[in-house]
């Protein structure tokens, strides 16, 4: 297992049935999550489930990183603090669909930046920071 995952999960109508069946209470409370109270479209319509993604960060290491978002064209939004040795959601407004990387920078240490994603409406993506993300291949 790489020490860096990015998982992108997708509202696509090919794989929409096996993810409710495997993961029927996950799918359910991540969709109460996100909507904040809104009402959700159909999930079998075919549509957006929701006009946000969720950003999961897992951070292994012991310093505090702060995490931001930025788009293709360099615009940067600053997600939070994530403390050492612990995890944390965010939610964005995210309603078009468009390159995304994700940037940490450890307090006292590395910054680093993901390859470019691409990112639609109903996302929900992962973020594991390593606790030496500085011998990463993928961190610049």
């Amino acid at each position: 297992m790489r020490d860096l995952e990015i998982v992108t999960a997708r509202a696509r109508p090919s794989v929409r049935a096996a993810l409710l069946l495997a993961a029927a209470t996950l799918v359910v409370a991540s969709a109460a999550c996100a909507s904040g109270g809104r009402r959700q479209s159909d999930p079998f319509g075919g549509g957006a489930a929701s006009d946000q993604i969720v950003i999961h960060v897992r951070n292994f290491n012991f310093n505090d990183a702060t995490v931001w978002t930025v788009v293709h064209d360099g615009a940067r939004q600053r997600l939070g603090i994530v403390t050492g040795k612990s995890d944390a959601s965010f939610t964005l407004e995210w309603n078009f669909s468009v390159p995304l990387r994700l940037e940490f920078d450890l307090l006292a240490s590395v910054k680093c930046v993901t390859e470019e994603l691409s990112v639609d409406p109903g996302d929900i993506l992962e973020l594991q920071i390593s606790v030496e993300p500085s011998q990463d291949d993928w961190c610049r």
